[in-house]
């Protein structure tokens, strides 16, 4: 295993054999909000988030950097609803921002002495960036519904399959990730899929979304048809299972890294009750531990030196923004 949070598999429950293992961090909130999430961290260990306040159309959403343990607010453009989604290892930071209407949706690219700018089509949605500042997201279109595009030095393409031919549907790629080699991971309908080059390949099953990517090209997926699973979809074409844990139903992996450990959520029974989970690169899974005992949480992602980062319940049920490391 490549990093010291490896333990004895585990159940969704407290386990002592985790007390000296990965150490839990709260991260925190911006002033006058009350729940957070980590979204993405880079190989500096610098995170990227969300804080809020409230639901619904009148929710207020701000983005956060966790640096050296301070928090700081991204700002926005305009609006009242700003997400962070992805870090690159330059600290250069994506996501979206309503603009002054607090209606129109804008993706953005923010860097460290330069503020926020907006990037892509109008109503668009940044997912992630790689270290050469390649962007890649989604935007509304009013005539086809959501697309893929990639943006790069003030340049967007459309990213799609182009092998859906004339079917505008089958032709969507909607894009989750992209690699330093320029690889993007995505949905392509209901089945996971991965960009290279202009080429898209299919994970060769329906009714599966992508997760994370790493330097490799190796995919997470999660299979909701036949039947739930999980597995890594390897550069070559390989497959590889993701262990479900003992007393849960279903598997959700979101992050991989250079050492093919993984990160995400489990689901334990009807009770939508969700745990933070850890597969080692043989993908056998190990429980990550909450703020509080019994407490739920979520791993969005990990990276090369195996911190992870995600959410965690609070007593009260509120949420926050924390980071796992040995």
């Amino acid at each position: 295993m490549s990093a010291a949070i490896a333990a004895a598999t585990a159940p969704l429950v407290s386990s002592p054999a985790f007390a000296a293992a990965p150490q839990i961090t709260d991260l925190g909130l911006l002033p006058g909000t009350t729940d957070s999430v980590a979204t993405d961290l880079n190989e500096h260990g610098v995170v990227v988030g969300n804080s809020t306040i409230g639901s619904g159309p009148t929710q207020v959403a701000r983005a956060f950097r966790w640096k050296n343990g301070v928090l700081s607010d991204l700002g926005s453009l305009g609006g009242q609803k700003v997400s962070a989604i992805g870090i690159n290892n330059n600290g250069w930071i994506v996501g979206s921002s309503t603009l002054a209407d607090n209606t129109t949706y804008r993706a953005f690219l923010w860097r460290p002495g330069l503020g926020m700018v907006p990037v892509g089509p109008v109503d668009g949605f940044a997912n992630d960036i790689n270290d050469a500042g390649v962007v890649v997201g989604h935007y509304y279109d009013q005539e086809f519904g959501r697309r893929g595009f990639r943006w790069e030095n003030g340049v967007t393409t459309v990213v799609e399959y182009a092998a859906g031919g004339t079917d505008l549907e089958w032709r969507k790629f909607l894009p989750t990730q992209i690699n330093n080699n320029g690889v993007i991971t995505g949905d392509n309908r209901d089945q996971a899929a991965r960009w290279v080059n202009g080429t898209v390949t299919i994970a060769g099953t329906g009714g599966a979304w992508s997760g994370g990517i790493n330097a490799a090209g190796d995919v997470t997926v999660t299979t909701y048809s036949p039947t739930e699973s999980a597995f890594v979809w390897k550069a070559d074409g390989a497959t590889r299972p993701l262990q479900v844990p003992a007393g849960a139903d279903r598997v959700w992996p979101t992050g991989i890294n250079a050492d093919g450990d993984a990160v995400g959520s489990a689901n334990t029974g009807n009770n939508n009750i969700m745990r933070a989970v850890y597969w080692s690169e043989t993908g056998v899974v190990h429980s990550l531990p909450s703020l509080v005992p019994g407490g739920q949480a979520g791993a969005t992602r990990v990276n090369n030196s195996s911190q992870v980062v995600g959410w965690a319940h609070l007593a009260d049920g509120t949420t926050r923004a924390v980071l796992w490391k040995s």
